[in-house]
C-alpha cells in the first residue's frame, strides 16, 4: 500500500474511496427508482424527476476516469491492457451500429460504470491490491448487510404503494420498476447477482491478506445464503448451487485444466442448444416446475429465444444495435407482471445487438481470462475468481449480465491473476482419490 507520494496516491491509499465509489456504482440500474422511492416519486418517467443520486454518480465516474489517465499518461500502471482493449473495442462496435441503424439505449450510464469499476480494479491491483480489495468487498457486504432489515421490513417492496397505483395501467416504457418488487439494493433479480461477487471478493481478500478465512467471510457466506433463499429464484438457486460445489469441489487442490472460463462457455452453449433445440427440459419438466418454480418453456424464455434467432439470421455479422426499449417489448412481449426487453442469454444479448463483430471482441475476454487462469490455477484467490466468472457464464445461458456494472470487472480480476497469486496461499495438487486415501490413513493413525 502507497503511504507517501502525490495527492493522487494518497487518495488512493486507503480503502474508503474504492468503497464510495463501488458502493454507488454497482446499483447504477436501479439509481431511478431508489429516488422514486426515496422521494415519493410515482410518475412513470424517470426524466420527469430531478436525477439526485445519478448526478453524483456521474461526477465519482469523471474522477475514477480522470485519476486513471493521470496515472497512465505519468507511466504510473501499464499502458496495454488487452482485457480493457477487448471491452473498448466491444462497446465501440455496439455504439457504431446502434448508430448506423438508429437505435439507442439507455445501458450507456451503466457500461461508463463497469469501465470504471474496471480501471478501478486495474489502478488498484497494480499499487494498492491491499485497499482496493477491502474497498470492494466492502461495499458488496455493506450493500447486502444493509439489505437484510429492509427486506425483513419492506417484504413486498419499497414501491408496493406506487406498484398499487399502476396495477390496472398497460405496461408503458420504464414501469416495469414499479411492478417488481424493489428494495435498497435493487429487485430480486439483481440481488444474486451482487451477492456472488460479495463472497468471492470477500475470499480473495482473505486469502490474499490473511491466507485464511475469517469471520467476515462467514459473515458474507451467511448474507449470501439470505439473498437466495429470500430471493427465490431459480437462476439464483442453480448459479448458488453451481458455485458452491465448485468451491468445495476444488477447496483442497487447484483448479484442473479443464475448469476455466472457455470451457464454461462453450458448456453454456452447448446447454443452451439442448434447451433450444432439444428440448431436454421437457424431460425434466416436472422438477422444474416443483423445485424452480419454471414451466417447459423456461417462463417465456425458449419463446424469447426463437424470435431472437429470427432477427440474428438476417443480420448474422452486424446485429440490429442497441434497440428502442419499446421495439424490445412490442417484440418480446410482456409476461403481464412486467414487460420482457431482453434475450435472456448472455451470447445471444451482444449477437442480436452487435453481431459477430461484437462476439469477437467478447471472446477475446474470454480467452484472456482462461490464459491467466490456467497460468495461476494453483492460487486459491485466481481460483475463486475463475469460479465467480464460470459462476455467471453458466447463469448467462438463461439470463444475461451485458447491463450490469458487475459483470466485466470480474474479467479484470482474472486478468490480474499474477497480482492476486503473489500474496495468495498455494493450492497443492492433489486429486480427489488421493484426498481419500490420505483421509483414510489420517483416521487409521488417529
Amino acid at each position: 500500500m502507497v503511504k507517501g507520494g502525490n495527492m493522487v496516491d494518497r487518495l488512493l491509499a486507503k480503502p474508503w474511496f474504492y468503497l464510495l465509489f463501488v458502493f454507488i456504482a454497482v446499483r447504477a440500474n436501479d439509481l431511478k427508482k431508489v429516488e422514486r422511492a426515496a422521494f415519493g416519486l410515482s410518475e412513470l418517467d424517470p426524466g420527469e424527476c430531478f436525477p439526485f443520486l445519478r448526478v453524483f454518480l456521474w461526477a465519482l465516474c469523471a474522477m475514477m476516469l480522470g485519476l486513471y489517465l493521470y496515472r497512465w499518461a505519468a507511466g504510473q500502471i501499464r499502458r496495454v491492457q488487452p482485457m480493457l482493449l477487448c471491452l473498448l473495442g466491444l462497446h465501440a462496435v455496439l455504439l457504431l451500429i446502434t448508430l448506423f441503424y438508429g437505435g439507442k439505449s439507455g445501458y450507456w450510464l451503466h457500461w461508463v460504470c463497469a469501465l470504471c469499476l474496471m480501471l478501478a480494479l486495474d489502478m488498484g491491483l497494480q499499487r494498492e491490491k491491499g485497499s482496493v480489495l477491502e474497498g470492494f468487498s466492502l461495499a458488496f457486504l455493506l450493500w447486502l448487510a444493509l439489505n437484510v432489515p429492509a427486506r425483513l421490513i419492506w417484504p413486498a417492496g419499497l414501491n408496493a404503494a406506487q406498484a398499487n397505483l399502476v396495477w390496472y395501467i398497460e405496461p408503458v416504457e420504464n414501469a416495469e420498476a414499479l411492478f417488481v418488487p424493489e428494495w435498497l439494493i435493487g429487485n430480486r433479480v439483481f440481488y444474486y447477482r451482487l451477492a456472488f461477487p460479495c463472497l468471492a471478493l470477500e475470499m480473495i481478500r482473505a486469502q490474499v491478506k490473511d491466507g485464511r478465512y475469517t469471520l467476515r467471510t462467514v459473515l458474507a457466506f451467511a448474507l449470501v445464503v439470505f439473498a437466495v433463499i429470500t430471493q427465490r429464484g431459480g437462476t439464483a438457486l442453480m448459479g448458488f448451487a453451481a458455485m458452491l460445489c465448485m468451491l468445495l469441489f476444488f477447496n483442497r487442490r487447484a483448479l484442473p485444466r479443464y475448469a476455466n472460463p472457455a470451457v464454461m462457455t462453450g458448456l453454456s452453449i452447448l446447454l443452451f442448444i439442448g434447451l433450444q433445440y432439444l428440448h431436454i427440459q421437457e424431460t425434466l419438466g416436472g422438477a422444474l416446475l416443483a423445485r424452480l418454480g419454471k414451466d417447459s418453456d423456461l417462463t417465456f424464455r425458449t419463446q424469447i429465444w426463437s424470435k431472437t434467432l429470427e432477427i440474428i439470421r438476417g443480420y448474422p455479422l452486424t446485429g440490429v444495435g442497441l434497440l428502442p426499449v419499446s421495439y424490445m417489448r412490442e417484440l418480446f412481449g410482456s409476461t403481464f407482471v412486467q414487460p420482457l426487453n431482453h434475450t435472456h442469454n448472455q451470447i445471444l444479448e451482444l449477437w442480436l445487438h452487435g453481431g459477430l463483430l461484437a462476439l469477437l471482441p467478447y471472446g477475446g475476454m474470454v480467452y484472456l481470462a482462461t490464459r491467466e487462469t490456467l497460468r495461476h490455477r494453483r492460487s486459491a484467490a485466481v481460483k475463486t475468481a475463475a469460479i465467480l466468472l464460470m459462476t455467471f457464464l453458466f447463469m448467462g445461458t438463461v439470463d444475461m449480465f451485458h447491463n450490469e456494472p458487475v459483470f466485466y470487472p470480474m474479467f479484470m480480476l482474472l486478468a490480474h491473476a499474477g497480482t492476486l497469486a503473489e500474496d495468495s496461499r498455494k493450492l497443492p495438487r492433489i486429486s480427489l482419490a488421493e484426498r481419500i486415501r490420505r483421509d483414510i490413513k489420517r483416521e487409521r493413525n488417529a
